[in-house]
């Protein structure tokens, strides 16, 4: 049983391929959250990204693959679009920059949107990722939010990939952070926030639900 929960999909009216993956919702899942230790994205490498994450993703990324190539020749024009809420955040980074680099095409057609992402792995990783996807991403961050600093830095030198967008309060003024090399957190952006004045409910602030509509799903896991 895979450790993630997520969907491929298509949204003819905004003309996109999905390929969104589900936060936190099920015990099984807390496993993946809780795997801190790094693993290497790439063998013999330096590059270290959480454990949980990356296992949760190359359960299925094979499968994922498979479909995104159908829908992206079924519809040569649509944007792809990865996405993810908290945990599913982290998950969408990791499969997108596994398939951008793996997946014919879709380095011109790809975006990356998450959402409440936590840390996905360390200063190498981040500037692996933001040379390849930097310029397509945007983390986006809730004001007080106390998921997007774990697993803290301190941690096996765990650090974000840019590029951030605070939402910095509940009226919708945003901030866009700057992008740095290597480890991309601009202390004006997020970071600013003490950690003792961080409350879940900001987690789970995120610009609402999509309608009932939003997309019509070829294949979940």
């Amino acid at each position: 049983m895979p450790l993630s929960d997520g969907f491929v999909a298509v949204h003819h009216r905004s003309q996109e391929i999905v390929v969104a993956w589900a936060a936190t919702h099920r015990y099984r899942a807390l496993v993946t959250d809780l795997a801190v230790f790094p693993l290497p994205y790439i063998p013999g490498a330096s590059t270290g990204v959480h454990g949980g994450f990356l296992d949760s993703v190359r359960g299925v990324i094979g499968s994922v693959k498979e479909h995104l190539e159908l829908l992206m020749r079924d519809y040569p024009n649509y944007t792809v679009i990865f996405t993810g809420h908290s945990k599913g955040g982290a998950e969408a980074a990791l499969s997108a920059l596994d398939l951008v680099r793996t997946v014919d095409g879709l380095r011109q057609r790809i975006r990356v949107w998450t959402f409440g992402q936590p840390r996905v792995g360390d200063a190498q990783f981040a500037a692996l990722y933001n040379q390849q996807l930097g310029a397509v991403t945007y983390r986006v961050t809730s004001a007080a939010d106390p998921v997007v600093v774990m697993p803290p830095q301190f941690l096996f030198d765990y650090c974000h990939h840019g590029t951030e967008v605070w939402l910095m309060n509940e009226t919708g003024d945003m901030y866009v952070g700057r992008n740095y090399t290597g480890c991309s957190e601009d202390p004006l952006a997020s970071s600013s926030v003490d950690f003792y004045d961080r409350t879940i409910r900001w987690h789970k602030n995120y610009l609402g639900l999509p309608p009932l509509d939003h997309a019509t799903a070829v294949f979940s896991w």
